[in-house]
């Protein structure tokens, strides 16, 4: 039995009452009938008090007002001449608490179902708008006092749009624009605080901000009828206020409460949610398209990179992708491929190339005019091998075109790979040659073999070899000397026929029309450049020039002892031959077998008294002269005969040997070359 059962059962059979009515008011501005027994349906609704009255007589009926709650008032309506007891009163009073209690359970229930019902839409529904309208729909639902309702987003023009609503508003309200900090709604976004308005005279104080246009649009959307109150909330999406749910109560008092701002506050937390799924399903949705997409472009590119189309094809089917001019430039060989041709030089690129070596959008002077882009580079095998530069600027570069150059680089690193394993063959095949080549001794046959390789028969040939840094990578090194092998040949262009490389080395057979210092001038600034971009230390051995084909050997073969020489000395830099001087004749020992025939000579010295290492240096470089040694050392001369006959003793020699008198001064010589 439900407590309006009760009630009922209550006023007929304990108090035989057989007309009577009972009113209710909860949160309301009007009564409602709960119960009616045999009184007339047209009597007119009790009266709403402001204050609090006991009673209200007519001639007909009287009218017993039961304050319960804040906002809830019950009137038990009888005729004149019936009255309740005070026990039947207590009765009566217990009965409508147990009735006001199961009402609010039920409210309390009937919005929990809201609840979940709003819930399991944001699982299902994929429409955002559809989604958002339902929850306010189910919001006004569980709040009855409020008429309409609107939700706000923050979306462009630094202003709120209406994004949804419900309650009756028009399509006018779409042409609204709500400025960040104009009315109810715009402050309430503005301060990231909820609001509560519970007279008429507050809600128009606070809607006074509100622009002649947005409020013309409002009254067109809505016809508003003794607007009472209203609350506004706002609504988070990620700790980052997004947008203002705010809803309207129209009658005759203000009825919106505390307690329907928190419920309204409880709906904003599942748009938020609603809004945060929605992102991140737009988000899924968008990568989904992205990969797609991105398997299309690659498999484009790998066909025409299986294909053999060659660099240039690659760069016009990019442009037809993305539509920016772009060009492709390759450091291995210092290459480039532009499309469309010719709107960028290569020295342009090459100062882009210096300062950006990530990607990055720079702009850059053409001509007088600044041209902004974009700089992609290339990689493989640890190494940048090249740059991708794209003609845009940030705001046109779309997401998808920022795929298609990461999906290029990978395959043009492809292609610049492929190219270099062909060029290796081909320097094998070279390497191979040459050394065929140097070997030949018939005239005839060596002629024929120069002709093969390019070589000019009448030029003046010298023959350069250089050494890179080992590393145990073989890729990052082979690529390493294919950016020295680029290097050399735009320094020497023309003067280097031959340049290959081998391992580690490189050979460079130059030719040239006359002899001089060229030769010495080019290595110095391709290796000054070489450092300066690439902070990588080498070895250069450079052999005599000589004219005649038969020479080139020979020159092989001194550029090949220079190199050795600073091998053995663990030296960096260039040597060239002529410069060794008498080292050649210790261009083979190793630096440890130098340095242990010159301990031989001077370790027993320095650990002996009277400065004796010291007394042999200068007379060595005195040319045996007692006096001058004397003079030098600030010493007698029979002090120097002394340290002289000590200096014999101890080293087991004779000054007056000529044997050991080199074997003294070639100990002092490499001494300062091992040191």
């Amino acid at each position: 039995m439900t407590n309006k059962e009760r009630l009922k059962r209550f006023f007929i059979e304990t108090c035989n009452l057989t007309h009577f009515q009972l009113w209710q008011n909860i949160h309301d501005d009007h009564f409602s009938l709960v119960i009616s027994e045999e009184i007339e349906a047209h009597l007119p609704p009790p009266y709403c008090y402001t204050k609090v009255e006991k009673e209200w007589r007519t001639s007909d009926y009287t009218d017993y007002y039961y304050y319960l709650q804040e906002k809830c008032t019950f009137v038990f309506r009888l005729n004149t001449n019936c009255s309740l007891s005070l026990a039947e009163e207590q009765a009566l009073n217990t009965l409508l608490r147990a009735y006001y209690s199961e009402t609010m359970l039920k409210k309390e229930q009937f919005i929990r179902n809201k609840m979940m019902e709003s819930i399991r839409e944001i699982s299902i529904l994929n429409d955002i708008n559809t989604l958002l309208t339902k929850i306010l729909e189910n919001a006004l639902s569980v709040i009855p006092s409020a008429d309409f309702g609107v939700l706000w987003m923050y979306e462009e023009e630094d202003a709120l749009i209406p994004k949804a609503w419900a309650g009756g508003p028009g399509e006018e309200i779409k042409n609204m624009r709500m400025k960040v900090g104009e009315g109810i709604i715009g402050k309430t976004f503005k301060e990231n605080q909820s609001m509560i308005l519970t007279s008429y005279m507050d809600v128009l104080k606070a809607s006074s901000s509100v622009s002649e246009k947005n409020l013309r649009h409002l009254l067109d959307a809505y016809k508003f009828e003794n607007l009472q109150s209203v609350i506004s909330v706002p609504i988070s999406v990620e700790e980052q206020i997004l947008c203002v749910l705010i809803i309207y109560q129209n009658g005759k008092i203000p009825l919106l409460t505390i307690e329907d701002k928190q419920l309204l506050e409880s709906f904003s937390d599942q748009v938020s949610i609603a809004l945060m799924n929605s992102k991140l399903f737009e988000n899924l949705k968008l990568q989904n398209e992205l990969l797609l997409q991105r398997d299309q472009i690659h498999q484009t590119l790998m066909k025409l990179s299986l294909q053999n189309t060659g660099m240039q094809v690659i760069a016009n089917e990019i442009r037809k992708m993305i539509k920016h001019r772009l060009v492709i430039v390759d450091l291995t060989d210092d290459s480039s491929f532009a499309s469309p041709r010719q709107w960028i030089s290569f020295a342009d690129i090459m100062h882009i190339i210096r300062i950006e070596n990530s990607p990055a959008f720079y702009t850059f002077d053409i001509d007088g005019e600044m041209v902004d882009g974009y700089v992609q580079p290339i990689v493989g095998v640890g190494q940048i091998l090249g740059v991708l530069l794209i003609g845009t600027n940030e705001r046109e570069l779309l997401p998808i075109n920022k795929l298609i150059i990461e999906q290029a680089s990978s395959i043009i690193a492809l292609e610049m790979i492929r190219k270099q394993t062909i060029v290796d063959s081909f320097y094998k095949k070279i390497h191979d040659l040459f050394h065929d080549f140097l070997m030949c001794k018939d005239h005839v046959l060596l002629t024929k073999k120069a002709e093969e390789l390019g070589i000019h028969l009448n030029s003046y040939n010298a023959v350069i070899i250089i050494q890179l840094s080992t590393s145990s990578d073989i890729q990052v090194m082979d690529m390493q000397v294919h950016f020295l092998i680029g290097e050399i040949k735009k320094h020497f262009q023309q003067h280097a026929p031959i340049v290959f490389g081998f391992g580690n080395k490189i050979t460079v057979l130059c030719q040239f029309k006359r002899q001089g210092n060229e030769i010495q001038n080019l290595v110095q600034q391709m290796q000054s450049n070489w450092q300066k971009t690439k902070n990588n230390l080498i070895k250069i051995g450079i052999g005599s020039m000589y004219q005649g084909l038969e020479n080139i050997q020979k020159s092989f073969n001194e550029a090949d002892k220079a190199l050795s020489f600073l091998i053995t000395r663990q030296r960096w830099g260039i040597m060239h031959y002529q410069e060794i001087g008498v080292n050649r004749l210790f261009i083979h020992q190793t630096q440890d077998e130098l340095l242990s025939f010159v301990n031989e000579i001077f370790q027993p010295l320095e650990n002996a008294k009277n400065q004796l290492e010291e007394t042999l240096l200068v007379y060595l470089e005195q040319n045996a002269s007692a006096g001058e040694t004397a003079k030098q050392l600030h010493i007698h001369v029979n002090t120097l005969y002394q340290r002289l006959k000590k200096i014999e003793e101890i080293l087991i020699i004779s000054f007056n040997s000529p044997e050991d008198v080199l074997k003294l001064q070639l100990a002092r010589y490499l001494r300062g070359m091992v040191y």
